[in-house]
């Protein structure tokens, strides 16, 4: 019998060089894709570490700061040890020595500079003050990285006001305002413990500032706390009265005066 012949093979269009380059490129970032989502998690996963060796790393590190002086970088509040249990206010740049370390307390003396003028005043034994480790990581560094944090503090002032002199702009970083300051400079400054800002009667463009120690939101944890404890009725104004640590003139957005409230004197720091 005679077959039928068979109908000629489909001839197969030859693929282009640079399409396959591209299905190629793409299969590849494909499998890169996947390799990052698989093994980056795992990655990190790892040098995370368990919690138990992170805590013990920054004990040791924390460890190694006793007898060392350190800086007050975010404004804090600590208090004495003894009996009296007072808060003592820290500012931006303040010193003290880790002198102790114990779980969960930390204890503090004044820096040598403070010391010094204390023991001249005729005061014997310095105070000490204790903190939690948490705040010591949060709030205090050792000298190199205060004396960077300072320079670069006060770079970025200068980069927003050239026209500042160094001095001037490490001031602002410092928390110390002085005459001649605009109201937005002031603002950097001590802003976040302005207790009252208010008009001066009868003066177009005058106002004062009322500024304390910690900020006003502080303050009034403190107030609330007191008044639990059973202290005298008054006002929040009141007590706020008795927290000045200076007022701020303004006129024409300039700082015109730095004036302390009447029988306080000025303390280590402005004022």
């Amino acid at each position: 019998m005679l077959r039928r012949p068979a109908p000629p093979a489909p001839r197969r269009r030859p693929v282009q060089a640079d399409v396959r380059a591209g299905v190629e490129a793409a299969a590849g970032r494909s499998a890169a894709a996947a390799w990052i989502g698989v093994a980056l998690p795992l990655f990190f996963l790892a040098a995370a570490g368990p919690p138990e060796a992170s805590a013990a790393a920054s004990d040791a590190a924390l460890r190694a700061l006793v007898g060392q002086i350190l800086y007050v970088h975010n404004p804090t509040t600590v208090r004495t040890r003894g009996g009296g249990n007072l808060s003592v206010d820290l500012p931006r740049g303040q010193a003290v020595v880790l002198i102790e370390l114990h779980g969960d307390r930390a204890i503090l003396a004044p820096g040598p500079a403070d010391a010094g003028l204390l023991r001249a005043y005729g005061v014997r034994r310095p105070p000490r003050y204790t903190a939690s480790p948490a705040q010591l990581t949060a709030d205090f560094l050792p000298a190199p990285a205060w004396a960077k944090a300072r320079e670069e503090g006060a770079r970025r002032i200068r980069e927003r006001w050239p026209a500042l002199t160094a001095d001037h702009a490490l001031k602002i970083f410092l928390g110390e305002p002085f005459v001649g300051l605009t109201e937005e400079q002031a603002d950097e400054a001590v802003g976040r413990a302005v207790l009252v800002r208010e008009p001066i009667a009868g003066e177009d463009g005058a106002v004062t500032w009322t500024i304390g120690r910690r900020p006003r939101a502080a303050e009034l944890r403190v107030y609330t706390e007191a008044r639990e404890r059973g202290a005298r009725a008054r006002t929040f104004e009141e007590f706020l009265s008795t927290r000045t640590r200076a007022v701020l003139t303004f006129r024409g957005g300039v700082l015109v005066s730095i004036d302390t409230p009447e029988g306080q004197t000025p303390g280590l720091n402005w004022p």
